[in-house]
């Protein structure tokens, strides 16, 4: 049996092993980001590794053994960060750069909490940490992008092929101001916009990604998007995912729309959250 305690850990820090065995305790299969390590074993050599795995988790104080050993307690910490992290029906992945800062990791949202999952960059090593709730996440996160209380104002959003828009970012750094403009307008025939967006990615402060996946019962759905920042404007970029797709719209959005953005795919309804 399982019971959680008390505990004043902050940061939750799982190699890839104890991960995949605590959220199995929890009755998960489906951790997004982290590869099953067990892959190809066989029955006996998984109960060999759930040994050692323990025994590495008992240390760390993320386990606790009751009644000599008949009982498993967890830290409510480590249980509450695993299952969401684990059984959450709602995750962004999310990559962005800004000056020399850059992040790339999972956020596990439930209406209540919003679980971070990043993985360190040496070895099978994950961070768990507490955002608080959606709000709270959502607020945090866009002052890290450091996104701009830009107003857009009237300036229409772009469409042009992804492909298309892919080739030009390729270059952007061998090309002016002016001929990243005019490649754009070609391309969107809206020559206004298209050298906005040419001064955004050319002097651009912060760039990143998110995949906002939702978990239907059976299979993760997924949608994409991406931003650029420069030191005036930001500009969010949506694009296809069908392989027989291939367009692309770019428009200026606010860190407010961004905000709110985030808040519409990472906050469940009521229904959808089982209440």
């Amino acid at each position: 049996m399982l019971t959680i305690h008390a505990s004043k850990q902050d940061t939750i820090t799982l190699d890839n092993r104890e991960f995949f065995f605590l959220a199995g305790i929890l009755g998960s299969d489906r951790l997004l980001g982290v590869e099953d390590p067990f892959q190809g074993y066989l029955a006996q050599e998984i109960a060999d590794e759930w040994d050692e795995v323990k025994r590495s988790l008992l240390e760390k104080g993320y386990l606790i053994e009751e009644d000599d050993g008949a009982m498993l307690a967890m830290p409510p910490k480590v249980f509450s960060r695993v299952a969401i992290a684990s059984l959450a029906e709602r995750s962004c992945w999310l990559r962005y750069k800004r000056q020399e800062e850059s992040f790339e990791g999972y956020l596990h949202a439930t209406n209540e909490k919003v679980v971070q999952v990043q993985k360190s960059d040496t070895g099978n090593l994950y961070e768990l940490d507490e955002l608080g709730d959606v709000e709270a996440a959502c607020g945090q996160l866009v002052e890290k992008m450091d996104l701009k209380d830009y107003a857009p104002g009237e300036t229409p959003a772009l469409l042009l092929s992804k492909k298309k828009f892919g080739e030009i970012y390729s270059r952007v750094s061998a090309l002016t101001v002016d001929e990243l403009g005019d490649e754009l307008a070609a391309a969107t025939s809206d020559a206004e916009g298209a050298i906005a967006l040419a001064r955004c990615l050319k002097f651009r402060t912060g760039e990143g990604e998110l995949h906002f996946s939702t978990w239907t019962g059976s299979r993760w759905e997924t949608q994409s998007a991406a931003f650029v920042v420069n030191d005036t404007m930001n500009w969010l970029v949506r694009m296809s995912l069908s392989g027989d797709q291939d367009w692309l719209t770019a428009s200026p959005a606010s860190k407010q729309q961004f905000q709110e953005m985030l808040l519409l795919w990472l906050k469940q309804s009521a229904e959808s959250d089982g209440r």
